[in-house]
């Protein structure tokens, strides 16, 4: 079963970040890692990264699916995932 409600808390984090424009002081590289690792932490707790990502996964430019970094998005994953999961 996931965890619904810390996905969705993660995702809430995420718009203060975008609040107080820490994205913007940090860049796109450093916000990204950032990202990836609160990601990868969010796994321990059976949070799922496309609710955490709502939103947020083009401006930050991560796969909400596979979790890998991109600035070509379809229907809101890569073209990667967008083939495998869409097609």
């Amino acid at each position: 079963m996931s965890n619904h409600s810390g996905s969705y808390m993660l995702n809430t984090v995420l718009k203060m970040l975008d609040q107080y424009l820490v994205y913007d002081m940090l860049g796109k590289e450093k916000s990204l890692e950032l990202v990836r690792g609160l990601l990868k932490i969010s796994h321990n707790c059976d949070c799922n990264s496309h609710e955490i990502l709502e939103g947020f996964a083009e401006k930050l430019g991560i796969c909400p699916y596979c979790e890998c970094p991109t600035d070509e998005f379809q229907d809101g994953v890569c073209k990667k995932c967008h083939g495998h999961y869409f097609s």
